[in-house]
C-alpha cells in the first residue's frame, strides 16, 4: 500500500524523520538527496533507530552499535557497542547473545509533486 508519508522539504539532509505508517514507525532519511525508508527497529533487539547517527549511507543503532544501509537494510557492523561504548569482540558475542546479523526492513520510495509516499506492503 503506498502511504503518503511526509513532504520532501521536512526530510532534513543527514538527518532521519520518524512517521508512523499503518501502525508501522518508518524513518525517512535523505542522503545526497535521495530519500530511503526503513523500518524504525533494530533487529537485534528491535529497539528504536531514530536517534541513530547517520553516515557514509549506514546508520547505526544507539542501543547496541550494530549499523545497517540505509539502501538495503543489510547488517554492514552487529552489536559491537552498549550505548555507545565500544565493546571486545568477546563482549560483542556475550550482547549478540547468539543471533545472527539481520538487516532491517525497507521500502520503496516514490516523490510525487513534492509529497514523499513510501509503499509498506
Amino acid at each position: 500500500m503506498k502511504v503518503k508519508a511526509a513532504q520532501v522539504d521536512e526530510i532534513i539532509e543527514g538527518k532521519s524523520k520518524c512517521v508512523k505508517l499503518d501502525n508501522l514507525k518508518v524513518l525517512l532519511i535523505k542522503q545526497k538527496g535521495e530519500i530511503f525508508a526503513l523500518e524504525n527497529k533494530c533487529s537485534h533487539f528491535g529497539l528504536s533507530l531514530e536517534k541513530g547517527a547517520i553516515k557514509d549511507g549506514t546508520i547505526t543503532c544507539p542501543w547496541h552499535g550494530s549499523r545497517f544501509d540505509i539502501k538495503s537494510g543489510e547488517a554492514v557492523a552487529w552489536v559491537d557497542a552498549v550505548v555507545g561504548i565500544q565493546l571486545p569482540k568477546w563482549g560483542s558475542k556475550l550482547i549478540a547473545m547468539g543471533k545472527e546479523p539481520q538487516p532491517v526492513r525497507t521500502f520503496p520510495v516514490t516523490i510525487e509533486n513534492g509529497t514523499v509516499f513510501v509503499t509498506t506492503a
